[in-house]
């Protein structure tokens, strides 16, 4: 008996889809280990395009018995190119397509047939290629969607590139024997659209890894006010909104604020930084490694997430991934989320505050009420207590359960 662990973003490939595959596959492949259950990982190999390698995750490269490395023939010139003039030759259902078309390949090398078959998306391609193992192996498979496919609003796909994502995405719901869901949103959102697979769809959230913990969280010593965002800010994730906040802020406001926004931008939010200069804002760009970035939370008194401004609330079920790193850095959070989003559900009264991304004076009356709490109860910032049910270890135990259903 074994179990096939199908993903793209593998470690040591980094991104946030990347970051919780480590997270997952640390325990599980523990959990399997231990209870002779071999584990079998098939993945892209390195280099990945988008992807790139994270020396610090390369310890969670291990624990499986056998690796499966496929080589994805694809170049980002022609990506765009065809995305620009024919996006049904890209995104089918992403441009990872030659991952899943050489499953073959896995057929011919994998050694021992799996009893069960476990696929991580994003990209969906991972997917594809796990229902495509199933259909060859006729065994239980397990697909996990980070986000929404086909109705991710912040992907829009059209015409005939909408229809392939269509039928791939029906074909995969019913081909799957479970479906694991990060948010009770996208839970509830699936049910309404698939009612007939309602039965097989599982809550399995993003997760912290609790050893990333620190001992000590007491407040770091700041001569300032330091709010810090970690993290891509690319396409309609924007921090123009927290940006025009801050600005209009006073002057003397703004000389005890240190905001300080580290992570990968692309031109336009590139642009926006040049829009809104002064001395209190730090865009350092894309620097370092994973636990850098979560050194740099960690001397934070307050930290900032921007969501997907998605104008549709029932849309609203993006289960952030990076919210689990600012609960282990244990700082007060401040948010841009809409409301009914699945962030807001997760920090308003208990981790900090949401803001819609038009609520410009209620940011800066924010801003002002905790830099006064900086100055008279510096504790304030502190968060303490961390939700178990968002714990890499324990969600990885539930899925092997999950498996021993099946196997």
């Amino acid at each position: 008996m074994s179990v096939l662990f199908v993903s793209i973003a593998f470690p040591p490939k980094f991104d946030s889809e990347g970051l919780q595959v480590a997270k997952y596959f640390k325990y599980l492949s523990k959990e399997c280990n231990e209870n002779n259950l071999p584990i079998d990982v098939v993945t892209s190999a390195i280099p990945t395009l988008f992807m790139p390698e994270d020396g610090s995750l390369k310890a969670a490269d291990t624990g499986y018995r056998q690796k499966i490395e496929i080589v994805i023939r694809e170049n980002k010139y022609r990506n765009f190119v065809f995305r620009k003039i024919a996006p049904q030759l890209i995104d089918r259902p992403d441009s990872k397509f030659n991952f899943f078309q050489q499953w073959k390949k896995v057929v011919s090398e994998l050694k021992e047939k799996p009893s069960a078959i476990y696929s991580r998306s994003f990209p969906t391609s991972s997917a594809v290629m796990a229902m495509k193992l199933k259909e060859f192996y006729k065994v239980p498979w397990v697909m996990h969607l980070s986000d929404p496919w086909v109705d991710d609003p912040t992907n829009k796909l059209y015409g005939k590139a909408l229809e392939i994502n269509k039928e791939l995405e029906n074909k995969c719901f019913e081909a799957a024997d479970k479906i694991c869901l990060t948010s009770d949103q996208t839970i509830d959102f699936y049910a309404a659209k698939y009612p007939q697979y309602k039965n097989k769809f599982e809550f399995f959230p993003n997760v912290y890894d609790h050893v990333d913990i620190p001992e000590k969280s007491a407040n770091p010593v700041n001569q300032k006010l330091r709010a810090v965002y970690t993290g891509g800010m690319a396409g309609v994730r924007s921090p123009e909104p927290l940006l025009k906040a801050i600005l209009q802020l006073p002057e003397d406001a703004r000389s005890k604020l240190e905001v300080i926004f580290s992570g990968f931008a692309d031109r336009n939010n590139t642009a926006i930084f040049d829009k809104y200069k002064d001395n209190c804002i730090r865009f350092i760009g894309s620097k370092g490694t994973y636990k850098e970035a979560i050194q740099l939370q960690q001397t934070a008194d307050v930290l900032l997430l921007i969501d997907f401004p998605i104008k549709e609330k029932k849309l609203r079920m993006f289960f952030l991934s990076k919210l689990l790193d600012y609960m282990i850095a244990g700082r007060y959070i401040v948010a841009t989320s809409g409301e009914g989003s699945a962030c807001r559900q997760i920090i308003d009264g208990k981790l900090g505050k949401c803001f819609a991304e038009d609520e410009t004076e209620e940011l800066k009356n924010h801003f002002l009420f905790l830099l006064d709490k900086f100055e008279k109860e510096p504790t304030f910032f502190q968060i303490k207590g961390i939700d178990p049910i968002y714990d890499a270890k324990y969600n990885a135990k539930r899925l092997f359960h999950l498996f021993n259903e099946f196997i």
